[in-house]
């Protein structure tokens, strides 16, 4: 039996996942996460083996297993569909095929929160094996509940899981999504299941005061702002809003801005003044799809645009990123430089792998500059919640930032411009709903 002392939140998010433990009025989040510790990559990597990894370990054994086996070499694949001609009626019936990778060593996923409350049933074949996305996330819910168990030392019977006010998809996706997750939770081990908004969670963690407060929650995947409006011990959210506009994308600005040119995006040459196919220079800020574009066909094309004319520096230094699999370790670069500009007005980003070769200087204001179009959809944001609770700015008496984006200093002067008369004050960034929905447990 579990203990009776202690409580358990669960903040399952699109990017990361966290676990806190509560005991009485104090709570504590525990290091799921072998590298990352209490903040863990909602990521899941499925080997052709059946054994599943989550986490920073996960996306480790992923680039491993990329580098290892070298460019994709699609194969022919039968379908098991005999289809007519649809354009000569004479014509024998042909066998349906695809190209795909049937040698690949695993299947990596991310952002599996986004698609629970999808109105079909989203399956996928894992090598051979039909899953549902409640099987797949399922097996991320029994990793957590496995290291809490490790350390805790108490089985995890009982969870109290943060869900947001509005999932993907709207309110007609609320039933479907809930289910789905309640569904993976009881099949991860869990036996008995709750739910709670995950701003209610926020506000309960920082103890706002009496009156209304903004949840300004602003992580690596989006910004969730809560209205909530406090009541001796009852706090209930007047209005939501929010959007895809967080961390990660601010991270691929400066990718855009100090890397993606060194590997040849905005190059032009020739007469004709070629590009690159905006699809490749589209992937560099991102590391799965860079990591995707690992294919034979792609990286001989790169070569021919070479002896064709196109600058060979640049190729070299994008043919390595996709071979050697540099897309994760830029982003970590570029992230690290992002944080570096939280604390001062000047980071240098310094990457040297193979032919990739970056040492850039960048102000904090060309920075936000670049960043402008992030900081209007976060001001429209900020709108939206506000008009949503039929309240003006003045009537917001507390402002709490928390996520680990909220260190932003563009940020954090836009909401000091928006509410100039709210006291302000910062939570546990990277913890704040996994302790709130503990200490409510």
């Amino acid at each position: 039996m579990q203990s009776t002392r202690h409580r358990f939140g669960l903040d399952f998010g699109t990017s990361n996942t966290s676990l806190a433990v509560a005991e009485g009025s104090s709570a504590r989040v525990l290091p799921i996460d072998p590298v990352a510790g209490a903040t863990m990559p909602t990521v899941l990597y499925v080997r052709r083996d059946g054994r599943p990894y989550v986490g920073h370990p996960a996306i480790d054994l992923y680039l491993a297993d990329q580098r290892a086996r070298g460019p994709v070499r699609r194969e022919v694949k039968l379908l098991g569909v005999t289809l007519a001609s649809s354009d000569n009626k004479a014509a024998k019936p042909v066998e349906a095929h695809i190209l795909a990778d049937l040698a690949s060593p695993g299947r990596l996923f991310r952002s599996l929160k986004s698609f629970l409350g999808s109105p079909l049933d989203p399956r996928t074949t894992v090598f051979g094996t039909e899953m549902s996305l409640t099987a797949l996330v399922a097996l991320i819910l029994e990793h957590v509940r496995r290291r809490g168990l490790e350390l805790s030392g108490e089985p995890l019977d009982t969870i109290r899981i943060g869900r947001p006010v509005e999932f993907v998809g709207g309110t007609s996706a609320e039933p479907v999504a809930l289910a789905r997750l309640e569904a993976a939770a009881r099949a991860a081990g869990f036996a008995s299941v709750t739910f709670e908004a995950e701003p209610v969670a926020a506000a309960r963690a920082a103890r706002v005061g009496e009156g209304n407060a903004l949840v300004f929650d602003f992580g690596g995947g989006t910004l969730d702002l809560a209205v909530t409006h406090r009541s001796g011990d009852e706090v209930r959210v007047v209005a939501t809003a929010g959007r895809a506009v967080a961390g990660d994308r601010f991270t691929q600005v400066l990718i855009d801005l100090l890397v993606a040119p060194r590997l040849g995006a905005g190059v032009m040459w020739g007469q004709k003044k070629l590009r690159l196919p905006a699809f490749i220079t589209g992937a560099i800020s991102d590391w799965h799809q860079l990591s995707a574009l690992n294919e034979k066909t792609i990286l001989d094309a790169l070569d021919d645009l070479v002896r064709a004319g196109a600058p060979k520096r640049e190729l070299s230094a994008l043919r390595s990123a996709i071979e050697l699999q540099l897309g994760y370790e830029i982003f970590a670069a570029a992230d690290a430089v992002k944080i570096e500009l939280s604390a001062h007005d000047v980071a240098v980003l310094a990457f040297h792998r193979a032919d990739v070769d970056v040492d850039a200087v960048v102000p904090r204001r060309r920075f936000e500059l670049r960043a402008g179009p992030l900081l209007d959809e976060i001001d429209d944001v900020i709108g939206e919640v506000l008009e949503r609770a039929d309240l003006r700015a003045e009537r917001i008496g507390e402002v709490v930032l928390t996520g680990g984006s909220s260190a932003l200093p563009a940020a954090r002067e836009l909401v000091a411009r928006r509410f100039p008369d709210a006291a302000r004050r910062d939570h546990a960034a990277f913890s704040s709903v996994a302790l709130g929905l503990a200490l409510g447990g």
